[in-house]
C-alpha cells in the first residue's frame, strides 16, 4: 500500500517530543519526513500529500500533489484573503489549541493593571515605597469580549467565575454561544464600548480588523476602561493607543501583537505609560499543556484524513474563521 508522504516542516515555536514523533511515525498510512523550509527538494514538492507547517505562502503552488494544509497556528494570515492558496488543498487550524494559555495571558494583563502591580514594580525597581491610589476590581466589572471563539471563549468564561458581566461581540450570531451575558455582532460594537470595564480583542486580522482600534473606538471608551489585544498588531492603531494612553483617555493597556513586529527599538510604545508589551509571547507552546492540544487536533486529523474522513477546523477562505462544525 503507497503511504501519503507527509512533510512537517520545523517550527520554532514548536518542537515535536519523542512521543509524538513515535506516535506519527507507527501511523502506517503516512511517510513522514521532518525537514526545514529551505530543505524542501523538487521531489518534496512533487510528491507531497499532507503539509503541517506554518509555510511560505509562496511555495505553496510548488506543491503539484498537495492535498491538506495543517498549520500550526489558530490565525490564517497570508493563506485566505487575496493569497494565491490552491483550490483544491484544505486548510485547516489550530483552533482549540490556544484558549487556555492566551486567555491566562489577557486575566494576568488586566489583574496587573487593575492593580496597578505595573507601578508598583517601577517604584520596586526605584526603591519608592507609596501607595499606587485606586484600583480596580473584576467583580461587578463589564467585560467586553471581542471574538467569541476558542482564545475569547475562555477568557468570557474566567471573567464570569470571577463576577464580571460578559458581553461578546462577533462576526456571526448564532444564538447558542457558550459564558456570555449578552451576544451581538459587530455592528453593535461602537454602541457597547461606553459600558466595558475591559475590552479583550482576539479575532483574527482581516481587511475588516485592519486597524479597527483606532482613535474613534478609544474615545468612545471610559477613561477608566483597559484594552487588551491579543489578535493582531494590524487590528490596532498604535499611535492613536499610545496618545490616547499618554492623554489619559484610559486605564491602562496590555498588547501582546504590535504593528509593526517585532516592535523596533526607539518606538514610543516603548515608554507609553500604563502600557503591557509583551513579544507575541501569549500563545507558542511554552506551556505543555498548548503542545498537548494541538498534538490532539493534528492526531485527530490525521487519524480522519487516512480514512477518507471530514478534517476538524476546516478554515473558511472568505473569512478566515474555521468553520462551525
Amino acid at each position: 500500500m503507497a503511504h501519503i508522504k507527509t512533510i512537517v516542516l520545523a517550527n520554532p515555536w514548536l518542537t515535536f517530543t519523542d512521543e509524538i514523533k513515535a506516535l506519527f511515525l507507527q501511523n502506517t498510512a503516512y511517510d513522514f519526513q521532518f525537514k526545514s523550509e529551505k530543505e524542501l527538494t523538487e521531489q518534496d514538492f512533487a510528491e507531497t500529500e499532507v503539509l503541517i507547517a506554518i509555510p511560505s505562502p509562496d511555495i505553496l503552488p510548488k506543491f503539484k500533489k498537495l492535498k491538506w494544509l495543517q498549520l500550526f497556528s489558530a490565525g490564517t494570515n497570508g493563506y485566505t484573503e487575496g493569497a494565491a492558496f490552491p483550490e483544491n488543498v484544505q486548510l485547516t487550524n489550530a483552533t482549540g489549541t490556544y484558549g487556555l494559555t492566551i486567555s491566562e495571558h489577557m486575566l494576568t494583563m488586566s489583574l496587573v493593571l487593575m492593580r496597578k502591580f505595573n507601578i508598583y514594580q517601577e517604584q520596586q525597581e526605584n526603591e519608592i515605597w507609596q501607595n499606587a491610589g485606586e484600583l480596580q476590581s473584576i467583580y461587578g466589572s463589564t467585560i467586553l469580549v471581542h471574538g467569541l471563539g476558542d482564545i475569547g471563549g475562555h477568557f468570557a468564561q474566567k471573567m464570569q467565575a470571577l463576577g464580571a458581566k460578559v458581553i461578546a461581540v462577533k462576526r456571526t450570531v448564532y444564538g447558542d454561544e457558550k459564558f456570555a451575558d449578552e451576544v451581538y455582532p459587530e455592528s453593535e460594537l461602537e454602541r457597547l464600548l461606553p459600558q466595558a470595564d475591559i475590552i479583550a480583542s482576539s479575532v483574527p486580522g482581516t481587511k475588516k480588523t485592519y486597524k479597527l482600534w483606532n482613535a474613534e473606538h478609544f474615545s468612545l471608551m471610559k477613561p477608566t476602561a483597559i484594552f487588551i489585544n491579543v489578535g493582531r498588531g494590524t487590528n490596532v492603531d498604535l499611535d492613536a493607543l499610545c496618545t490616547a494612553l499618554n492623554n489619559q483617555k484610559l486605564w491602562g493597556a496590555g498588547i501582546d501583537v504590535t504593528d509593526p513586529e517585532p516592535l523596533p527599538k526607539g518606538h514610543p510604545a516603548w515608554h507609553t505609560k500604563n502600557l503591557l508589551i509583551t513579544p507575541h509571547a501569549s500563545g507558542g507552546y511554552t506551556l505543555p499543556a498548548t503542545r498537548q492540544r494541538f498534538e490532539k487536533i493534528l492526531v485527530d486529523n490525521l487519524t480522519r484524513y487516512a480514512a477518507g474522513k471530514s478534517l476538524k477546523n476546516i478554515v473558511d477562505m472568505q473569512t478566515g474563521y474555521k468553520r462551525k462544525d
